[in-house]
């Protein structure tokens, strides 16, 4: 069981095709509210136990989840993989490697 890590091109080609059932920022707020990827959601890696059952939905769609660096999103993928979601990106290097305008 493997977290899919993409790079920030990938990312930009999926976002063309409308690929992504969810995106979540697991940075914290602030961080969050200073710049993010498009329609993501922030749920903070400390958080992601406890709001699960708000992204079950989403469990058989593609999910990218980005950090700052690129672990924390790894980790977080493999929790979320053992909780049944199958299809889970994550940002290889994170934001530091994401070249793409923010919102």
């Amino acid at each position: 069981m493997a977290v899919n890590t993409i790079s920030a091109n990938q990312v930009q080609q999926m976002f063309a095709r409308n690929q992504f059932s969810l995106i979540i920022d697991l940075r914290d707020y602030y961080d969050y509210t200073r710049g993010h990827l498009p329609n993501a959601i922030n749920i903070p890696t400390n958080q992601i136990l406890d709001r699960i059952n708000e992204i079950q939905p989403y469990r058989n769609g593609n999910i990218l989840l980005y950090c700052q660096y690129g672990v924390q999103s790894v980790s977080v993928g493999k929790v979320l993989m053992i909780n049944g979601f199958r299809r889970v990106y994550s940002l290889n290097g994170g934001l530091d490697y994401y070249n793409y305008p923010l919102y």
